[in-house]
C-alpha cells in the first residue's frame, strides 16, 4: 500500500511539474522582438521602416477584449560613436501606437497619431501594430558626410497609460513586461538604404 501511495504521489508531482513548465513557457513566450529595421532616404529626411514580432498572453488579450486600451511606445535614436568619449545623440524620436477594442462595432483599432486602422480580429491588429512604415526620424541636414553612425530601436508597453488598478498588478509582472531588446544596427546613410549586419543588445534604460 505504501509503495502504491509513493508511486501515486510521484505521478502527481510530475504532472504538477509539467503544468508549471508549460505555464512558465506561455508567460515567457509573450513579448516583443524587433525583426527588422532600416532607414530609407526621402527628400529631406530618412524614413524608418520596422517590423516587430509581438506576442500577447491570455491575460493581456483578455484585458484588451474587456476594453483596456494599450499604448505601445516606439523609441528611436541615431548615435555618433566616439572612441574616447561618450557617444553623441544626433537625432531621436518616439511614437505612440494605441491598440484598443470597440465593443459596439466588434472592431480592433490601431491609432498612430491622427491615422486609424480597423481590423476584425486581434491577430490582425497585432500584426498591424508590428508594422511601422514611413516614419521620418532623421533630417539629412543633421548628418556629416563620411561619418559612421549607428541606430537603436525598441518598442515597449507604456505601463503609465494603463488604468490605475491595472498599473498596480502590471508592475513587476512578467505577463505585462512587454518590451523588446534594444535593436542596434549601422545604416549606410551616405550610400544606399541597405543595412549592415544588425545585432541586438539588452536595453540600457530601465523598463
Amino acid at each position: 500500500m505504501m509503495a502504491f501511495i509513493t508511486r501515486y504521489c510521484k505521478k502527481i508531482s510530475l504532472c504538477l511539474l509539467v503544468v508549471g513548465l508549460l505555464t512558465a513557457r506561455a508567460v515567457l513566450a509573450a513579448g516583443i522582438t524587433v525583426e527588422h529595421a532600416e532607414l530609407a532616404p526621402a527628400e529631406e529626411a530618412y524614413l524608418l521602416h520596422a517590423d516587430f514580432n509581438i506576442e500577447l498572453n491570455a491575460e493581456v488579450e483578455e484585458a484588451i477584449n474587456k476594453g483596456v486600451a494599450l499604448n505601445f511606445l516606439v523609441e528611436f535614436a541615431l548615435m555618433e560613436p566616439h572612441r574616447y568619449w561618450f557617444d553623441d545623440e544626433v537625432s531621436s524620436a518616439s511614437r505612440t501606437i494605441r491598440l484598443s477594442y470597440h465593443a459596439l462595432s466588434r472592431q480592433y483599432l490601431i491609432n498612430i497619431g491622427s491615422h486609424q486602422a480597423t481590423v476584425s480580429t486581434l491577430r490582425e491588429a497585432v500584426q498591424a501594430l508590428g508594422q511601422l512604415r514611413d516614419w521620418p526620424v532623421v533630417e539629412k541636414s543633421l548628418l556629416k558626410k563620411g561619418t559612421p553612425y549607428y541606430a537603436m530601436l525598441r518598442m515597449r508597453l507604456d505601463h503609465g497609460s494603463l488604468p490605475k488598478p491595472l498599473q498596480v498588478s502590471a508592475i513587476g509582472s512578467e505577463k505585462w513586461d512587454l518590451i523588446s531588446e534594444r535593436y542596434r544596427w549601422a545604416p549606410a546613410l551616405d550610400k544606399t538604404p541597405a543595412l549592415d549586419k544588425s545585432v541586438s543588445d539588452k536595453p540600457s534604460l530601465d523598463k
